[in-house]
């Protein structure tokens, strides 16, 4: 798992490679920052994570759940649930999002989204709403193949990487995702969390910039630093904010069979 727009969204591992590990994971999230004129004083949550390969595409499974705490101790909280499935070419993709805040109602939204080619144009229909089809600009990634390009690059050596991706969080915005890859850590580097699943393998410390398309003044949506392995997996996660950020850190990490197909 790698990338994703939306608020807190963790996307799949890379896409092909005979070390991709499909996987399940928790992560518990805590604030790191706050900006104490917006009234939050504390925050907490979960992320669960799963990635499992089939034999003509991947199915993530992924359930936010954040509690934050207002400088008053009045609590309040947002879940956020993805299930999505990409074709293993990495020009068809499904998903269906579900958001509560609080006790409200949760909103939902679903889709299908498909690519003219590999680096080509595409488009976004919307189930069960009246509306055009969104169009993707040429280029547009899916996450899957975008963290598989990612863990390419960081592995070739390069620095930067810039790619249109959606994956249908963050109300089915597009996002430009602006990765620096900032560090590449040997084989030998301490993780926080000792597994059999990442030990011993290369990593890279990753910081990821997320735009809006239709954004006009150049600000970022928010920013995410993760450290990323070269199976996919990822731990060290910091989710920045304008008003606050997040981090994350591996509770549990477990490898899932491949399909014999």
């Amino acid at each position: 798992m790698l990338l994703a727009s939306g608020w807190v969204t963790v996307a799949p591992p890379a896409a092909a490679g005979a070390n991709v590990q499909p996987h399940s994971a928790v992560y518990a999230m805590v604030l790191d920052r706050s900006k104490a004129h917006r009234g939050l004083a504390d925050a907490r949550g979960r992320i669960d994570f799963k990635w499992v390969e089939g034999c003509d595409g991947w199915t993530v499974e992924q359930r936010t759940l954040l509690v934050m705490t207002d400088t008053q101790g009045t609590d309040f909280s947002d879940s956020w649930a993805l299930t999505a499935w990409e074709s293993k070419d990495g020009l068809s993709y499904r998903f269906s999002v579900e958001n509560r805040s609080g006790d409200g109602e949760p909103r939902v939204w679903r889709g299908k989204a498909r690519l003219a080619a590999s680096g080509g144009p595409g488009e976004v229909r919307f189930g069960g709403v009246e509306a055009e089809p969104l169009a993707l600009p040429k280029g547009t990634m899916f996450p899957t193949a975008y963290s598989k390009a990612l863990i390419e690059a960081a592995a070739g050596g390069e620095f930067l990487y810039w790619r249109h991706v959606f994956d249908g969080s963050g109300d089915g915005e597009i996002y430009g995702v602006n990765a620096a890859i900032l560090e590449a850590l040997p084989r030998d580097a301490r993780s926080d969390f000792a597994s059999a699943v990442i030990d011993g393998l290369e990593s890279w410390r990753v910081r990821m910039t997320y735009f809006e398309v239709d954004e006009q003044n150049g600000e970022p949506d928010h920013e995410m630093g993760q450290r990323v392995y070269a199976n996919g997996v990822v731990d060290e996660l910091v989710f920045d904010y304008e008003d606050f950020s997040l981090t994350a850190s591996l509770q549990s990490l477990e490898a899932l069979a491949r399909p014999d197909c």
